[in-house]
């Protein structure tokens, strides 16, 4: 596993601005699609505990895994972030461990 990008980006504040202020992209390369689509069934399951809060938008390309967090504040959005990569970690090593021969 690869984690390619993590970019945190903050807007100034407006009076006009978007509600989604806080945001947050995560790249992880897996060199495989059949893994990235393994990680990313499993962790489509768990949808954000605050939608009106925090959105998370996921997809695979070439292998990898693509996450963008949006937050309308930065606690939100650093919860949201610290406990999908737990989730992510927990899956990898569980593909990595039992997977069938495949290292990730």
């Amino acid at each position: 596993m690869d984690v390619v990008t993590s970019a945190v980006k903050t807007n100034a504040p407006e009076k006009n601005v978007s509600q989604w202020e806080f945001s947050c992209d995560l790249e992880v390369d897996y060199k495989s699609e059949e893994n990235a689509s393994i990680i990313y069934s499993a962790l489509a399951i768990d949808k954000e505990l605050q939608p009106d809060k925090v959105r998370r938008l996921m997809s695979i390309s070439n292998g990898k895994l693509s996450v963008r967090f949006e937050a309308t504040e930065a606690r939100f959005l650093r919860a949201s972030y610290s406990a999908f990569v737990d989730v992510l970690t927990l899956a990898t090593k569980t593909i990595e461990q039992f997977g069938k021969g495949m290292e990730v």
